[in-house]
């Protein structure tokens, strides 16, 4: 269902002592109460439901069936649009699970069906802070940023220690892992976003790297979102809706689906739904299209 265009919406402070005080950057000017926010999200495919052990009819090109495996995504750099334009960041409180150095983890997949990764807990929303102030618009971006990308996934602390959300091949965390089962590729099609081409580790160290050609964190804008009253739903069915789930594209040294390899024309259809580019300094086509708020 499309958004209607929204009206700002006040976040208040709450009714606590500690949520008044005086700045000290200008002696006697207030600074603005913060206030707690929580922004749902929802996995769907199409107008049903994301559940593992669901099957759904009718995705991509073939109008394949399909049997949930994985979905989940990293977030990050999240921030509320103010009434009159104005970019003002959320503060995610760190939960030692889900949430932690202003990354979240959001995990649509339990234990149900074919689904086997994660945990049997889900994780569908964000929770923060942000100053008091009218709000109309959500802005977010999908990944790990650039200075956790590429840590020790096996002493890393949570939401970044688990190494099925870690490419060991690529030294990086997968932004976003969906996985599943198609009537055409039974043995699996994957869609796995993260960085990609990246430089050896710089002088002197033994890990990490020196940048990515290909960073691949989708800026997510969301200029109809109403604080306290909207949600995020990540549409399965949308984004994968102009590729081939049944047939691999055969390609020498590319993996079933797309692993965001810019050699592998599956990667096309689904990237530029995230508003992303395969081709180096070149924009993508259209902005993403698989996001939207309600």
């Amino acid at each position: 269902m499309a958004s209607s265009p929204c009206r700002p919406f006040a976040l208040l402070p709450l009714l606590t002592l500690g949520a008044l005080g005086c700045g000290d950057d200008e002696p006697g000017t207030p600074t603005k109460p913060t206030v707690a926010i929580t922004i749902p999200f929802e996995a769907r495919v199409g107008s049903e439901p994301f559940a593992c052990g669901q099957r759904y009819a009718g995705l991509g090109t073939t109008k394949t069936a399909y049997d949930p495996q994985d979905f989940r995504l990293y977030v990050h750099d999240v921030r509320l649009v103010s009434d009159t334009g104005q970019e003002v960041p959320v503060a995610l409180t760190p939960d030692g699970r889900w949430q932690a150095e202003g990354v979240a983890l959001l995990d649509f997949a339990d234990k149900k069906g074919l689904c086997s990764n994660g945990t049997a807990e889900t994780y569908t929303q964000l929770v923060g802070t942000v100053p008091e102030g009218t709000y109309r618009g959500l802005r977010f971006r999908l990944g790990v940023p650039f200075a956790l990308n590429h840590q020790d996934v096996s002493t890393a602390p949570a939401p970044f220690n688990d190494p099925i959300l870690f490419w060991g091949w690529r030294t990086g965390y997968l932004f976003v892992r969906i996985d599943g089962r198609t009537t055409g590729l039974p043995g699996g099609y994957f869609m796995h976003l993260g960085s990609t081409d990246c430089a050896p580790p710089p002088a002197g160290q033994t890990s990490g790297t020196a940048g990515c050609d290909f960073p691949n964190r989708p800026e997510i804008s969301l200029e109809t979102f109403t604080p306290g009253q909207g949600k995020v739903v990540v549409d399965l069915a949308a984004l994968l809706a102009d590729a081939n789930l049944d047939v691999n594209a055969e390609v020498p040294n590319t993996s079933l689906g797309c692993m965001s390899q810019k050699e592998d024309p599956d990667c096309t259809p689904v990237f530029h739904r995230m508003g992303l580019s395969l081709d180096k300094g070149t924009p993508a086509p259209a902005s993403q299209s698989f996001i939207r708020a309600e």
